[in-house]
């Protein structure tokens, strides 16, 4: 019996095991959140082998092995425990052995030289190395603090189980390398080898330059595009092979291919990896534009009585003369780059606006309109290239204003003249002689003052206003009676205003008046305050950025800059805003990049033009920061260079991640061909453009060359379950392109090269672009032909286990009742020749055959859970329990027992089983009670498809160490003496509810009681 036992309990760890597994493996390839696969796998490892202590390490570059994730340690322990890997250590051992390490007992075992264990306090233990032993991953291992001999089917399964982790990272690994090589499609590519021979050029890249479809595989680049070799390709190319670093430019290649194209070179250990683009209709478009702005800039910077502004396809201003309406004091430097909507005030840019998108579709308009008391006149009209194409738009305004008034004087009366003043907006108007007493006033501002114009007229100026304003105004009214126009601004009644004074002159140009134009001037005043205080949070948002922003006066040789760019270079603040030598930046750039931006530095000197370079700054902090510089040199009209203004951009974050990855693409593809699984990779019309060796070698060759969906005809494969053969729409990867993912995955038999059947398990998933249309599709196909051979094994032994474990408990009764029926009669027929211990003996004799009776029955109850069970149907559990409460209504009234049962739901199960689960937890409630009468309440939660019904109780309770081994079979907590019973009722409860996809626990505390807990699926209609 004992035999029987050990067998079964090894039977039910081996199945445990194996489902560990599968689950593990199957969210390996699912390839989802790896740090929690980690975790789980380490909860499951301890739970499955019943031991203490489980730790996942984590080789690192430095030689440690590093926490990643543990069971049995205290939480600050991870990320922060590190064990060196010395020479003779465990940890070295285990990294460097292709087998297990396995110590009954690290006191004794003499193989250790280093420290004795991963894990302190450890007695006993086993470790592995996850991934392989010549690049390996980390190491898990398993341990116990008491003595404990790990079997070959424990080491077995801690294997496994590493393997399992070693593919979900691999598979990781994977993931993030395809994504970084699909998000470069779009690029032209070519590899270069160590002879500067041509090793690979993708499509793009021979669209771009290899238009007349040569042979370049193999051809030496120089030769193949002799051009080059004049130009910068061929001295950056060889700088970036020697300085073993990145290099990035644009660059021009002329007749035949007649392109700009912006590159990106890679340098690697077996040559150069080139990504490029043509760039040429944006550098077409610029010099077109660059060109239109040189040709007008005279134009505009000497435009007399308004405005003039070039506006680039994007709404930009290009270049600037003169001021916007309404702001005169924004300078050409304020505007130019700026868009058009933004740097207008809106009266403006709502009338101006709308004519440069209409004059950039080529239309030409002119127009006249007034803008406060301005009028002025716009023309619009489009800047076409050589080539007829629109590349900017040009804006003419002039103020005509006094024309319109002198137009205006000429043709209207002195009456017409007083009707226009009394309603001129916003303001007022005045006229005044030479003794600066007011002849006429009139306006609509009056309205908001506390003068009416009859206050004015016939009173002199000194008369009418405070002395600050009459101060103000007095000189300016006298310089108009001189001749002269003259614009003052002046704070009355809570009020900004502007008062324009200007001379009226008589048919013979003699002076014979004056008049006034006061206008509130209080809300421009407000603008005007608000895009100071803008432009100074701007410059402050600057300063505090990653950009900064310089101008070197070359001829002083004076490096102006502000502070954020100072901190950048270790320059103080102060003294970069008064101007530094260029020497004291150009000495804080990394010694490899020196020489090359003071190069560039030059070229644009010497040739007034655009400047820009990438390179590496230490800065105050002697931080070293990568960042890009651009700019260009202006020059006066003998093209002597003067200014080179520019902006500086901290881009660290993107050149780190532009190192890594790339580090992470070559890791990928090396890692693509060293996955464990078989992956394939089709196009979206089915062509199958990529496969390792892993599945080459699960088809026993290179079969994937099929070119459609229909070519997959070619591959014999049968349905697992049901045999039938798969049609071409039928495979996994045609599902996949249609846009199906397959999680759960396909079983199907294929045929091999050599005529060998094997058994696949594939997963897919398509691949879609920005878009959502799908590009790719993805198969990963796993070899699982031994694995259902070992389960159908396992089966069949399982089944014949089954069949022994009812067969000898039924058995065994027919010769236990015999014992049984004779001692009885014994009993009654011979008690009273028995003396007081053969009475007592022959008692014991009795009760022992009836307890084994009792085990027996018991354990054939336990063996038919499976083959006598009915079908699993819908069951009211509410109904159940009332059965049970009726058979054990005598114990319930015997022990004054309170037994109260919540609303129960409807689940799947087998009525009969069930009702003997829930019959046994609250027999056992109440006859584990203690010495109060049993208090018992029965309850359900429900959590998704599943029910939790839990039995509570107020009794004995269970001690901590004894929770786990309650459901084992024959395990009893107390002697015959204290309580009666088998040790099988529990057992036969776990093996009920597991048949049921269920599972039962038990949570405790001694003294306060106990909770089983049993979870069921809800009923399914039917």
């Amino acid at each position: 019996m004992d035999s029987t036992s050990d067998s079964d309990a090894t039977l039910r760890r081996r199945i445990r095991q194996q489902e560990v597994i599968a689950d593990l493996a199957q969210r390996a390839l699912e390839g989802n959140d790896l740090d929690q696969l980690l975790h789980d796998a380490s909860v499951s490892v301890a739970e499955t082998l019943g031991i203490e202590c489980v730790e996942l390490f984590e080789l690192r570059p430095d030689d440690t092995l590093a926490l990643r994730e543990s069971v049995g340690w205290p939480d600050e322990s991870i990320d922060s425990r590190a064990i060196p890997v010395e020479a003779g250590s465990q940890a070295d051992y285990t990294l460097r052995s292709e087998e297990p390490i396995v110590v009954d007992d690290f006191r004794s075992d003499e193989r250790f030289s280093g420290p004795e264990s991963l894990v302190d306090g450890a007695v006993s233990g086993t470790s592995v190395v996850v991934g392989s032993a010549e690049e390996p991953w980390g190491v898990l291992g398993a341990h116990a603090t008491e003595r404990r001999a790990f079997t070959r089917q424990d080491v077995d399964f801690i294997e496994r189980v590493a393997d399992v982790l070693a593919t979900a990272i691999e598979t990781k690994r994977t993931y993030r390398e395809l994504e970084e090589i699909h998000g470069r499609i779009s690029d032209g590519f070519f590899a270069l080898d160590e002879n500067w021979e041509f090793a690979y050029l993708n499509e793009r890249a021979h669209e771009l330059i290899n238009p007349d479809h040569r042979e370049l595989i193999g051809t030496n680049v120089w030769e193949a595009f002799p051009e080059a070799s004049s130009r910068e390709f061929k001295p950056l190319y060889e700088r970036a092979m020697a300085d073993e670093e990145t290099i990035a430019f644009e660059e021009y290649y002329p007749e035949p291919l007649d392109s700009w194209f912006e590159v990106r070179a890679y340098p690697s250990e077996t040559g150069l990896s080139v990504y490029f683009r043509d760039i040429t209709d944006r550098k077409v478009e610029k010099q077109a534009l660059e060109e239109t702005r040189r040709r007008y800039r005279t134009l505009v910077e000497h435009f007399p009585n308004g405005a003039v502004a070039l506006v680039d396809r994007e709404l930009r201003y290009v270049s600037f003369g003169g001021a916007p309406e309404g702001t005169a004091d924004v300078t050409r430097t304020e505007i130019e780059g700026e868009p058009v909507r933004e740097v207008l005030p809106t009266e403006l840019e709502t009338i101006v606006a709308p004519r440069y998108e209409d004059a950039l579709e080529g239309e030409t308009s002119t127009f006249e309109t007034s803008i406060g008391d301005e009028v002025y006149r716009f023309h619009f009209v489009p800047v076409r290239d050589d080539g007829g194409d629109v590349v900017a738009a040009m804006g003419l305004s002039q103020d005509i204003t006094e024309r319109a008034e002198a137009q205006r004087r000429l043709e209207e009366s002195e009456q017409r003249y007083r009707a226009l003043v009394e309603h001129f907006p916003n303001g007022v108007v005045t006229l005044f002689d030479h003794d600066l007493e007011y002849l006429l006033a009139a306006g609509q501002a009056f309205e908001e003052l506390d003068l009416e114009p009859a206050d004015l007229e016939g009173r002199r100026v000194r008369e009418i206003w405070p002395e600050s304003v009459a101060a103000t105004l007095e000189p300016a009214f006298r310089d108009a009676l001189d001749g002269t126009v003259r614009s003052v601004e002046l704070e009355y009644a809570g009020r900004d205003w502007i008062v324009h004074a200007v001379p009226v002159t008589d048919d013979g140009g003699d002076v014979s008046a004056g008049m006034t134009m006061a206008q509130d001037i209080t809300d421009r005043k407000e603008r005007e305050r608000y895009l100071r205080d803008a432009k100074a949070q701007l410059e402050a948002a600057t300063e505090a950025g990653a950009v900064g922003t310089w101008e070197w006066q070359i001829q002083e040789d004076r490096f102006v800059t502000g502070a954020s760019f100072a901190r950048t270079f270790g320059v103080e603040p102060e003294a970069a805003r008064e101007g530094v030598p260029l020497e004291r930046l150009l000495s804080s750039i990394h010694a490899a990049d020196r020489d090359r931006v003071e190069r560039r530095i030059e070229e644009a000197v010497e040739t007034c033009g655009e400047y820009e370079a990438e390179y590496r700054v230490w800065n105050a902090d002697d931080d070293l920061r990568w960042v890009i510089a651009r700019g260009h040199v202006e020059s006066d009209e003998q093209g002597v260079p003067e200014t080179f203004p520019g902006a500086l951009t901290d881009i660290t974050d993107r050149k780190q991640a532009e190192l890594e990855a790339e580090k992470q693409r070559t890791q990928l593809e090396t890692l693509f061909e060293l996955l464990p699984v078989g992956v394939v990779v089709a196009e979206a019309d089915g062509r199958l453009v990529e496969a390792n060796d892993a599945a080459a070698e699960l088809w026993g060759g290179d079969v994937f060359d099929a070119e459609t969906v229909g070519d997959y005809e070619r591959y014999d494969g049968w349905w697992l379950d049901t045999g039938e053969p798969i049609e071409p729409e039928e495979w996994p990867m045609s599902r996949v392109l249609e846009g199906e993912t397959i999680l759960d995955p396909d079983v199907v038999e294929i045929e091999t090269v050599d005529g060998e059947r094997r058994t696949v398990m594939i997963h897919g998933m398509p691949i879609r672009d920005e878009d959502g249309e799908i590009v790719r599709g993805v198969l990963t196909q796993t070899d699982v032909t031994e694995r259902r051979e070992y389960r159908r094994r396992l089966e069949e032994s399982n089944e014949r286990l089954e069949q022994f474990a009812y067969a000898a408990s039924h058995d065994l009764q027919e010769p236990l009742r015999m014992v049984a029926s004779y001692l009885q009669l014994i009993e009654s027929r011979y008690a009273e020749a028995l003396d007081d211990d053969g009475q007592e003996f022959l008692a014991y004799a009795v009760d022992g055959a009836e307890r084994m009776r009792a085990m027996i029955e018991g354990l054939l109850q336990y063996s038919r859970v499976e083959a006598r069970g009915e079908p699993l149907a819908p069951v009211d559990l509410e109904a159940v329990l009332e059965d049970v409460l009726a058979d054990l209504q005598l114990r319930i009234e015997e022990s004054d027992a309170e037994i109260t049962i919540e609303p129960l739901p409807r689940v799947e199960g087998d009525g009969d089983q069930l009702r003997q689960v829930f019959q046994n937890l609250l027999e056992n409630a109440i006859t584990y009670s203690g010495d109060d009468p049993p208090r018992v309440r029965v309850d359900a939660d429900r959590r998704g498809d599943e029910w939790t019904i839990a039995v509570r109780d107020d009794g004995i309770g269970i001690p901590p160490e004894e929770q786990e081994r309650v459901f084992e079979v024959f395990h009893r907590l107390h002697s015959q003496g204290e309580h009666d019973g088998t040790g099988i009722g529990l057992a036969l409860c776990e093996r009920i509810v597991e048949r049921h996809g269920g599972e039962i626990t038990v949570d405790s505390e001694p003294g306060k009681g106990s909770t089983f807990s049993v979870t069921l699926s809800d009923a399914r209609d039917r």
